[in-house]
């Protein structure tokens, strides 16, 4: 029996479930299933999988899960710019804005 870590990277969370990675990407980032993103690789609490598959894990609903678009609406709300289409729009239009403040 393997003795998994209480941090499990994606690849040993989808061997823990005998899934596979892809599978496990799916879900987590449909909210579908625990997980959480540290910059770009998924980290998953082992016990948070023992109680997803138990059904103890509450699933989030669409209106609970955040997306990089939804994050990028509130910044640009908190900027007072305009939606951009980029994240680099974005800081594009913040710093042209913070150019016409007076001084």
């Amino acid at each position: 029996m393997v003795d998994y870590p209480e941090i499990m990277t994606m690849e040993q969370a989808a061997e823990f479930l005998q899934v596979s990675t892809r599978t496990i990407h799916r879900m987590v980032s449909q909210g579908k299933m625990p997980g959480r993103q540290v910059g770009s690789q998924w980290r998953f609490e082992r016990e948070q999988l023992h109680q997803w598959i138990r059904g103890e894990w509450p699933q989030r609903g669409p209106e609970e899960s955040t997306t990089q678009r939804e994050l990028i609406e509130k910044e640009a709300r908190r900027l007072g710019v305009d939606i951009p289409e980029t994240l680099v729009d974005l800081q594009q239009a913040a710093r042209e804005r913070r150019s016409d403040w007076p001084e």
